[in-house]
């Protein structure tokens, strides 16, 4: 098995290779039952000896789905999992721009909806996979003294926060609109580990990113946390492309990422259960 750490670095389009392709489409899309690979009583043959499958996920799914994608392999031998991470509307474009995808995974709703008006998921699969929430990264030993959102829009604070076009952009501005605030922020990135990175090279002096960010981080970031309420859950929906490669493959990855396992290796890496609530 080929290292996924050297391949799932910081950045635009990563992959990784795995025994079996992942296919992960977030948020369903319109095609007939008998092509959905988890519609039920849709009849699906098993992939015939070695198989690939390509999962495209939204890069702050990197470290659940790596779990995910060995869970995969060690239980399907001869398969190989190519994963792919970016932010939702990158991994749209790409998608777009003919990229294979057999499972598509993302945490932002309104990507979804776009993935599915695409025509790119297959009906009835899309379902929500699990919960996240923001939290506030700060250098370590948090020198400028952030006790929470409403220290953000503070003029001696450099931040950084998501580009307005990625997941946790919307949804980091949303939080902080329940608050009256619209800080501008003085860098801005594609993703949350993308933020996390920012300020742990010291371009900025706080950031709002995932709470699930910082595993795995080091010691140059600090974690504040926000009150649950000031926070809003991010949903993560998960579903099988529209025409997969291979059809049974995919299904199987959405299963297990669904079922037990794969939601307590969702929460290994910080995630909340599906339909938690932030307390």
């Amino acid at each position: 098995m080929t290292s996924r750490s050297a391949r799932c670095a910081l950045g635009p389009l990563v992959r990784g290779t795995l025994p079996t392709l992942l296919l992960l489409c977030a948020c369903g899309g319109e095609t007939s039952p008998a092509s959905d690979p988890a519609a039920p009583g849709a009849a699906i043959e098993a992939p015939s000896g070695p198989h690939t499958l390509a999962v495209c996920a939204t890069a702050s799914l990197r470290r659940a789905f790596e779990a995910i994608a060995r869970r995969y392999e060690q239980e399907h031998p001869g398969a190989s999992v190519t994963l792919h991470f970016d932010g939702g509307t990158q991994l749209l474009a790409a998608m777009n721009a003919g990229e294979r995808c057999d499972v598509i995974a993302v945490g932002d709703s309104s990507v979804m909806a776009r993935i599915t008006s695409a025509g790119h998921t297959a009906v009835g699969s899309p379902a929500e996979l699990a919960r996240n929430r923001v939290a506030i990264a700060v250098a370590s030993g948090n020198p400028k003294q952030v006790q929470g959102l409403a220290d953000l829009g503070r003029k001696d604070l450099r931040l950084a926060l998501g580009a307005r076009t990625s997941s946790i952009g919307r949804h980091s501005r949303w939080v902080l609109s329940r608050l009256e605030l619209a800080p501008d922020p003085a860098v801005e990135a594609a993703t949350a580990d993308e933020v996390l990175a920012k300020v742990a090279a010291g371009e900025a002096d706080a950031g709002i990113v995932y709470a699930t960010s910082f595993a795995g981080a080091g010691s140059g970031v600090q974690r504040i946390d926000v009150p649950s309420e000031q926070n809003t859950p991010a949903l993560y929906s998960i579903s099988a492309a529209r025409e997969p490669a291979e059809p049974r493959a995919a299904a199987d990855f959405r299963a297990l990422a669904l079922g037990p396992v794969g939601q307590e290796l969702l929460g290994d890496a910080g995630f909340l259960p599906i339909g938690a609530k932030l307390r």
